[in-house]
């Protein structure tokens, strides 16, 4: 009875095992706690210090300038691809102005007589000026990121020297090679390899076409080479030039990848080096879109003056200066002023950058390139077919869905398509002229108005287009 009560009321002591098992457990907690504490903190991507300037960035940052060990330049081919899928800002600038004369009379007094006489002045007289955005017709990046394109062998370009140079052909000669690769010659430029660089940089521009595009009539090589093969698979045939005047199906590779041109610029010991990664906006032919809004200016504008018609970018720079205080001060606008002002740079400053062995040294060498329209390849047409025949065997399988080609709710939904070896390729982005329709308008009514505004104009004032939005059956014309 008694025994029954004692075993009720006590619980009985823990096994030798179970007591073994707990101890081990509490040390196991400890040690545990103090490896913890010994292990470094979880990997994060380095964050580079910049600064902006009119959208465009600029880095003195020391970790981009010189990495030490094998990774010379991995942090800033790093930093450079974190940036280059950030699009530019696109503007068109319209502006105009006259000179008005006029005469006023001036009183002259002298020995306590009067004259008069008649004086002619002139001022400048704004007559408009206003700026539109255009940047929401940049196409998105691509899921693998901007386009990354480098300087063709043949482009006179700055590739770390204070002239414009060019890349010879890379030698197989065992004996020049350099840790297994071969060795590129690099020499200064000959006049006729600028002029050729010149012309090719103006024709793009003016024609809106990608940098790695062949133009014709232009030597092979002076185009950009794309670095990764899918990429570069993916440019092809994607052009939109209703002139037919390149070739994009043969996209050449890089001799230099981006990560060999970064390793070159941290390697460099130039005191005031810079490297620049340039951002480029392709895919509308500008000149003849500068050309077509200076006509309507002209049609409106009621003075002889040449009105000023230009595209203006911003953010589509990447600088990377050396991280020391004189190359800071020199970033610095104020700064740069007062040392011309005072003749300190172009007398001490600007001849130590150019002749100095450790001066200066410039990379123009890669950037990113984004769209306004281009063709995309698609996923449902077959290798060789034309056109007409995809269109009818897609229209007599979707009918008349949301999906076929010729919309019957609205001409302005007709798909432009292409063909190209790969299939049938159809056109993404909005073109130049579908945009001037819906500007057209108010760049005229803006002139007429003699508008004034240092704002961004980013839709069109009293357009059709929206006139007649949530009338059923309103489809805005293009």
């Amino acid at each position: 009875m008694s025994t029954s009560s004692f075993d009720n009321t006590f619980d009985t002591p823990p096994s030798f095992e179970e007591s073994q098992t707990s101890i081990n457990a509490l040390f196991q907690n400890d040690n545990d706690r103090e490896t913890e504490a010994l292990l470094p903190p979880d990997f994060s991507e380095y964050q580079a210090e910049y600064s902006t300037k009119t959208g465009n960035i600029i880095s003195h940052d020391e970790h981009l300038n010189k990495d030490e060990g094998a990774s010379t330049g991995e942090a800033l081919c790093r930093f450079l691809l974190s940036k280059a899928s950030i699009p530019p800002a696109l503007y068109l600038r319209c502006n105009a102005s006259h000179k008005e004369w006029h005469t006023r009379e001036i009183i002259h007094e002298k020995d306590g007589k009067s004259s008069t006489s008649i004086e002619s002045y002139s001022r400048d007289v704004v007559d408009f000026d206003f700026t539109i955005d255009i940047s929401d017709a940049i196409l998105p990046a691509p899921p693998t990121g901007a386009p990354i394109w480098l300087v063709g062998d043949k482009h006179a370009a700055y590739r770390g020297g204070k002239q414009l140079q060019v890349d010879g052909a890379p030698t197989t000669i065992t004996d020049v090679n350099v840790d297994g690769h071969p060795v590129s010659w690099r020499r200064k430029a000959l006049k006729l390899e600028k002029e050729a660089t010149a012309a090719w940089k103006k024709c793009r521009e003016d024609g809106g076409y990608a940098p790695w595009v062949l133009i014709r009539g232009m030597i092979r090589g002076i185009e950009a080479c794309v670095e990764r093969e899918d990429v570069r698979l993916q440019l092809q045939h994607a052009t939109n030039d209703p002139a037919d005047l390149t070739d994009d199906s043969d996209i050449l590779p890089p001799t230099k990848t981006l990560r060999d041109w970064t390793d070159e610029y941290c390697s460099s010991e130039s005191l005031l080096k810079e490297f620049t990664f340039e951002k480029i906006v392709y895919g509308w032919n500008f000149g003849s879109l500068r050309q077509a809004v200076e006509n309507i200016v002209r049609s409106n504008y009621a003075h002889s003056t040449k009105p000023n018609i230009s595209f203006d970018f911003k953010g589509s720079m990447i600088s990377v200066h050396p991280s020391t205080w004189y190359s800071r001060m020199l970033s610095k606008t104020w700064v740069f002023v007062i040392l011309c002002i005072t003749l300190i740079y172009p007398l001490f400053i600007w001849p130590f950058k150019r002749f100095a062995r450790r001066g200066g040294g410039e990379w123009r060498v890669a950037g990113s390139a984004f769209a306004l329209t281009r063709y995309h390849h698609l996923a449902d047409s077959i290798s060789g077919e034309t056109v007409d025949e995809y269109r009818q065997r897609t229209n007599t399988t979707l009918g008349s869905t949301t999906n076929s080609l010729i919309s019957v709710r609205s001409p302005a939904e007709f798909k432009l398509l292409k063909a190209t070896p790969k299939g049938v390729a159809e056109l993404v982005g909005q073109r130049e002229g579908q945009w001037f329709a819906q500007w057209e308008d108010t760049i005229a009514g803006f002139v007429r108005q003699r508008y004034i505004s240092s704002v961004p104009v980013s839709s069109p004032r009293g357009s059709f287009r929206s006139a007649g939005i949530g009338l059923d059956g309103y489809y805005p014309r293009i």
